[in-house]
């Protein structure tokens, strides 16, 4: 429907989503771009992994404006149809200089912003919380010298990296609960992060007077977007949010 009801400009955010042509979403951009007088595309990342992504990028923005698939594979990357750009700094030189991309570094934009406000709170911890749940780490720690094989000891590393993790935040969570207790009782929007499922547990229980929204692994995605709806709305001001998942 968008492309029949006469836009001249669409501006693209995040337009690294449309690194992969042959998808829905490509076409339905492409469909709209094409009908568009003026296209502009935003993003801090243009590509994720491969440097033949840009390709499709700019293609929105201005069909074939680096060639067809096979010249610009030819031209820029190691071959026919091969994904890997020779050169990734000449070609960003090019498509600076071309006025395809405009670039502004953080340095450039500086001195638009507001100034960063930063307050570093220190929360107590239970130190008898922290050396019961240290205990398997320490034993694990043993293990490891007598393990035998790489996937041994890679597989015993991995378990004290995580028990480690879940040991500080166990011991502080009831004093980071007490925290953002505060918080919201002074008026203030929480976004609240953490790594472990024991210590967003933790905070379930501690915090269930906010009625707290979860975008963890544990959410399907439609839970996460009413998660993410209910914060942004007002529905609540307390989002915990695990670090991986988001």
């Amino acid at each position: 429907a968008l492309p029949q009801m006469g836009f001249r400009t669409v501006i693209f955010d995040e337009i690294q989503e449309l690194r992969h042509g042959g998808t829905e979403k490509y076409s339905a951009a492409s469909l709209l771009a094409e009908e568009c007088e003026r296209v502009i595309g935003l993003s801090g990342t243009p590509i994720y992994n491969k440097g033949s992504e840009i390709w499709n990028v700019v293609n929105i923005l201005d069909f074939h404006c680096l060639g067809d698939w096979e010249s610009f594979t030819r031209a820029w990357c190691d071959g026919y149809g091969n994904h890997l750009v020779r050169d990734p700094a000449l070609l960003g030189d090019h498509l600076r200089r071309e006025g395809l991309i405009l670039r502004r570094t953080k340095q450039e934009v500086l001195t638009e912003l507001p100034p960063k406000r930063r307050l570093v709170q220190e929360i107590d911890a239970d130190d008898a919380v922290y050396r019961e749940l240290m205990i398997p780490a320490m034993e694990a720690l043993r293990r490891l010298r007598d393990a035998r094989t790489n996937f041994d000891r890679a597989r015993i590393e991995d378990e004290i990296c995580q028990r480690m993790r879940r040991a500080p935040g166990m011991a502080k969570a009831p004093y980071v609960a007490a925290f953002v207790r505060a918080l919201l009782e002074g008026g203030e929007k929480v976004l609240l992060f953490a790594h472990h499922h024991g210590v967003m547990d933790a905070y379930r229980t501690a915090l269930a007077s906010a009625h707290p929204v979860f975008f963890t692994g544990r959410e399907t995605a439609a839970q996460k977007d009413r998660a993410v709806d209910a914060f942004m709305t007002g529905k609540t001001d307390l989002c915990c949010i695990s670090m991986r998942a988001a």
